[in-house]
């Protein structure tokens, strides 16, 4: 049986192409607010954020209103509808968009339990479990330390791109 080979580090390819889905609800969490903090206290439609977003106002719709539940914005229904900031941007921590938004954990257990039989696998849920702990508390902790005001300070001035204007980038850009 012949060894296997493993390519060098520097050769794998770290991205989104083998066919694991990655969540993207705290980043899209994160361009909410801030698209929310450079209104000016308007209310922005969820088409209006999709536009920024570049996704479908449905699927704002579904993470503004776990934003909403979480305090986070405050939503309005109706055709004068909207969401805004709940809070001043100094007040939000990243800890709190994570939380709010994210649903699984960052670090999946393959779905078929090990063979308890192989002494590695019968201790791999125990290893995992201490790992897996560890990493979500230092991701927390991280998230907790910054605020959503250091983003909107480092994306003060900034432009949507032409064609791809939400339809309050007038809001966006008198912001700056």
């Amino acid at each position: 049986m012949d060894p296997i080979q493993l390519a060098p580090f520097d050769a794998i390819d770290l991205g989104y192409s083998i066919g694991m889905p990655a969540s993207c609800r705290f980043a899209m969490g994160v361009h909410t607010l801030l698209l929310l903090a450079h209104s000016d206290g308007r209310s922005l439609t969820s088409s209006d954020i999709s536009a920024s977003t570049n996704t479908n106002p449905v699927v704002v719709r579904r993470l503004l209103c776990a934003l909403n539940q979480a305090g986070l914005v405050q939503t309005q229904k109706g055709p004068h509808g909207g969401a805004r900031l709940a809070q001043p941007p100094d007040r939000i921590s990243l800890g709190d968009v994570y939380r709010a938004v994210e649903t699984a954990e960052p670090l999946n257990r393959p779905r078929a339990r090990p063979n308890l039989k192989c002494p590695v696998g019968a201790q791999m849920e125990a290893v995992l479990n201490r790992i897996f702990t560890s990493a979500q508390t230092a991701l927390e902790h991280e998230l907790n330390q910054t605020s959503l005001a250091k983003f909107v300070a480092a994306t003060h001035g900034a432009r949507a791109p032409r064609g791809k204007r939400p339809k309050s980038a007038a809001t966006v850009d008198a912001a700056a």
